[in-house]
């Protein structure tokens, strides 16, 4: 019976802590621009860190708060990725819809 007593304290236990990191994770949330992982994947992904910034999500963040004025800022990428990153700038606007006015 003391075991069953020690069993049921210990279920208590992670029960409310497992509430309290689901109530935390709801109130603490980050909400990530929709538009950064499509571009992201835009980039060449090689994190070579020649644009400036430490990666190409980093870039990609650049670009979106609009410090990236310049998209050949990414000195690996193809001209055609380029125009892509451009055209998916161009034809994605922000929560406000505001278009990131970058080029090429």
């Amino acid at each position: 019976m003391q075991y069953l007593w020690g069993v049921l304290i210990l279920l208590a236990i992670g029960g409310v802590i497992g509430l309290l990191l689901a109530v935390a994770d709801k109130a603490f949330s980050v909400k990530e621009d929709e538009r950064l992982e499509p571009l992201t994947n835009l980039l060449p992904g090689i994190n070579c860190g020649t644009c400036g910034y430490p990666g190409c999500k980093e870039m990609a963040q650049g670009m979106l708060k609009g410090e990236v004025k310049f998209v050949s800022q990414c000195k690996p990428s193809r001209p055609d990725a380029r125009k892509s990153i451009k055209e998916y700038l161009d034809t994605h606007p922000d929560e406000s819809g505001n278009i990131v006015n970058i080029q090429l």
